[in-house]
C-alpha cells in the first residue's frame, strides 16, 4: 500500500518565546515491511535542522533562536508498505518455545525489553491477565497466547480518549479499563514482559481510511480462519502505538490490542523503543512563557499511483 502521511505540530505562545530547542521521531522508517520513498521536514520559523540515526530511527533536530509567538513542525512523508498478509509470517507455535525465551543469549541481547521501565510497569495483576489469555489460547505455543491477549485487551478495554495521560500509569488502566492506543501497549508490554517475552513499543502510523479494503483480523477461538475485521478502526488524531514481540523465529512481529489485529500493511512504523518515553514524536525545552497551547493533526491518506 503506498500511503502519504501529514503530521502538523502547532504550539501558541501568549507572548514571544525567544527560543526553542527541539528533536523530532517523525521519520518513517526503512525495513523489510516498508520504504520510505520520502520525507520532508517543514518548520516555521524557519530553521536548519540535523539528524541522527539510532538503532530504533532517525532523529531530527533543530534550534529556533528568533522570538516567535507559535512553532508550527510539519512533516510530510510518503511510504510504501509491503506487509498485506501478516498471518503468513508468522511461525508455527509449539510446545518447545519457551526454551527458546529461557536461552541465556535471549535473555542478555533483548534484556531492555525484558526489563520493567517507568511507564511498564510488571505489576502483579498482569499474571492473571497472562492466564486468561493462555485458557483462550487456541492452540499451544507463543503466537497462539499473544493472539488471545490481543483479543483480550481488545475487548477488555475500552478505547477513550481523555481518560488517561502520558504518564498514567499501569494501575490506573488496570483500575478504570480505559485509555487510548499508549496505554492499551503499555499494559500487554507489561503482560508479555512479566512472561519472559522480549516485547517493544512502536510508534507510528496507521490508515484507518473508509476507502480501505477489510483488513485481516485476528481469528476467533477455535477457528484458523482470518476473518475480515470491520470498519472502524481507531488511531485518533495523533500517532498510533502497537508492540512487536520477539517470536522463536528470532523476528519481530507487530500485535495491535487497540484494534484486535496484527500489523498489517495499514501500519507505518517510525520508532520502537521500551515505552513511549523514548519515542516521542516531538521533544522540547522553550525559554518563553510557561502558559502555551499545543495543537497536532495528522492525516494519512492512500496514494494510489
Amino acid at each position: 500500500m503506498r500511503l502519504r502521511i501529514r503530521h502538523t505540530t502547532r504550539y501558541v505562545y501568549p507572548i514571544p518565546a525567544s527560543e526553542s530547542h527541539n528533536e523530532v521521531r517523525l521519520m518513517p522508517l526503512s525495513d523489510d515491511d516498508q520504504t520510505c520513498l520520502d520525507f520532508r521536514l517543514t518548520l516555521s520559523p524557519p530553521a536548519r535542522t540535523h539528524a541522527y540515526d539510532l538503532p530504533s530511527g532517525r532523529v531530527h533536530y533543530f534550534d529556533t533562536r528568533a522570538p516567535h509567538s507559535e512553532l508550527v513542525i510539519r512533516a510530510d512523508s510518503l511510504v510504501i508498505t509491503h506487509r498485506q498478509n501478516p498471518f503468513r509470517f508468522l511461525p508455527a507455535g509449539s510446545g518447545e518455545d519457551d526454551a527458546f525465551y529461557r536461552r541465556e543469549a535471549v535473555r542478555q541481547d533483548y534484556a531492555e525489553f525484558l526489563a520493567e521501565t517507568e511507564r511498564v510497569h510488571l505489576h502483579p495483576e498482569t499474571d492473571r491477565i497472562a492466564a486468561v489469555a493462555r485458557k483462550q489460547a487456541s492452540g499451544a505455543g507463543t503466537v497462539p497466547f499473544l493472539m488471545a491477549l490481543t483479543r483480550q485487551l481488545y475487548r477488555v478495554l475500552t478505547y477513550a480518549p481523555g481518560a488517561t495521560r502520558v504518564s498514567s500509569s499501569i494501575a490506573h488502566v488496570l483500575e478504570h479499563r480505559e485509555g487510548v492506543c499508549q496505554d492499551f501497549a503499555h499494559l500487554m508490554l507489561a503482560v508479555c514482559r512479566r512472561q519472559g517475552i522480549p516485547a517493544r513499543y512502536v510508534s507510528g502510523y496507521l490508515y484507518t481510511g473508509e476507502d480501505r479494503e477489510p483488513a485481516p483480523g485476528l481469528p476467533p477461538e477455535g477457528t484458523t480462519a482470518d476473518p475480515h475485521a470491520p470498519h472502524g478502526l481507531v488511531s485518533g488524531n495523533a500517532m498510533h502505538a502497537w508492540v512487536e514481540c520477539l517470536l522463536p523465529d528470532s523476528r519481530w512481529h507487530g500485535f495491535d490490542p487497540t484494534n484486535n489485529l496484527l500489523a498489517n500493511d495499514y501500519y507505518v512504523k517510525v520508532h520502537t523503543g521500551r515505552d513511549y518515553g523514548d519515542v516521542p514524536p516531538v521533544r522540547g525545552v522553550y525559554r518563553g512563557p510557561f502558559a502555551h497551547t499545543l495543537e497536532v493533526s495528522v492525516r494519512v491518506a492512500s496514494d494510489p499511483v
